[in-house]
């Protein structure tokens, strides 16, 4: 493979000559060490088993489910008992059947969130809309999500801009398919129906509250990637990095440069729960609040507590509507929603390393010696394209 020289003078000479030592291995090993495509089709499906199952909790829980914790408010039960008075020792027959004179004992009992646990929340989809509730809204999320990603793209693309340009088309997007969005929640939220999707689209006078939650939500979106970024790169660890590359060596990290580094996963957590997180909340309750009335809601929502006797034509409604969408989720809820969340990546997780452990055993049965040799080799060959390229872009 020829590299330019531009390419080779910037790269370290004793790294470019190992690349070149290393693309030739895996031809120069021999039939014996021959990697057929068909010895690959139990990694590639277990891969494909874990990626949907990876997305389908994703989204199980991660949308539906969070979706309804957001909104569902404290619900209570009412037992009522009655009883003769203490003062009567006999109650006759007519007395009984009329209930004259009995003394009645109201007992109002605190129901625990359906959404406090996973197993009870898939229940209570399962009565409510099947086995396949637990993706309710998927076609709609499928159908936003596409239309999101073309628009901000295509205007990223036409109109040539940076990451901060991006940012800027990914809150346009988002604001422009606002309703789409709205849609989208209702579909998860609500009982299951025969209403068509066109007729689930909240006409457009009446989606002035959720213009400030999805532009906050947006925006919220985007300095959870951004901010890390920059984090990251004051820290100078993208520098570092490539350096080492150059190099052809290991990165050393000191303990300095661990603190370095374990402060951009902190930074997207912290501002994941105090900006996204709120934000979120904020967008889902308002869109909860603007159901039309003849739709039910999966799990208890409260809507007067958001709105209550605002008029919502009236001007600085939205705002006032959006500051309570958040003053209105207690601490008991967003602490159900934190741990909801934490779950997911704990699930996540551990399908992600059940899949990689059964990958890893089918390799070792195909054959690990050989599939090092194909990846160190095909990795080697990779590199050297992407050297040619940027060579080839610098002249």
């Amino acid at each position: 493979m020829r590299v330019s020289s531009n390419e080779v003078n910037a790269m370290n000479p004793a790294l470019f000559e190992k690349l070149q030592s290393d693309a030739k291995l895996y031809e120069a090993a021999g039939p014996q060490m021959e990697m057929k495509p068909r010895e690959f089709l139990p990694v590639a499906i277990t891969a494909i088993i874990v990626l949907v199952l990876m997305a389908s909790v994703r989204y199980t829980v991660g949308n539906v489910m969070a979706s309804l914790a957001m909104i569902e408010s404290p619900s209570t039960t009412a037992i009522i008992e009655s009883s003769p008075p203490a003062y009567k020792e006999e109650v006759s027959e007519k007395e009984a059947l009329l209930d004259v004179d009995r003394d009645v004992e109201i007992m109002v009992i605190q129901n625990k969130p359906i959404t406090a646990k996973i197993s009870t929340t898939i229940g209570h989809l399962q009565r409510t809309g099947g086995f396949a509730a637990r993706w309710r809204g998927l076609g709609f999320a499928i159908f936003y999500h596409a239309l999101h990603g073309l628009t901000a793209n295509t205007l990223a693309g036409l109109l040539g801009l940076g990451v901060f340009g991006h940012a800027f088309t990914y809150i346009f997007a988002s604001l422009s398919l606002a309703r789409v969005h709205m849609a989208w929640t209702h579909k998860m939220i609500t009982t299951p129906s025969t209403m068509s999707w066109n007729k689930r689209f909240i006409p457009r006078k009446q989606c002035k509250a959720i213009l400030l939650p999805t532009l906050v939500f947006s925006v919220a979106q985007q300095v959870t990637v951004i901010l890390p970024i920059a984090v990251a790169f004051a820290l100078g660890l993208p520098q570092k990095l490539h350096d080492a590359h150059v190099a052809g060596e290991m990165p050393m990290m000191c303990p300095a440069d661990m603190l370095k580094l374990a402060a951009v996963p902190a930074t997207a957590l912290f501002v994941a729960l105090t900006i996204l997180l709120p934000a979120a909340v904020t967008l889902t309750r308002v869109e909860a609040a603007l159901l039309p009335e003849d739709q039910e809601t999966i799990v208890p929502f409260d809507r007067s507590a958001i709105i209550g006797d605002l008029d919502m034509s009236a001007r600085g409604s939205a705002k006032k509507v959006f500051v309570q969408a958040w003053r209105s989720f207690d601490r008991t809820a967003r602490l159900r929603l934190i741990k909801l969340y934490a779950k997911l990546v704990l699930v996540q997780v551990t399908i992600a390393g059940v899949g990689m452990f059964a990958m890893a055993t089918e390799v070792a049965m195909i054959g690990g010696d050989r599939l090092a040799l194909f990846v160190k080799s095909g990795g080697a060959q990779l590199q050297l394209a992407i050297a040619e390229a940027h060579g080839r872009g610098g002249n």
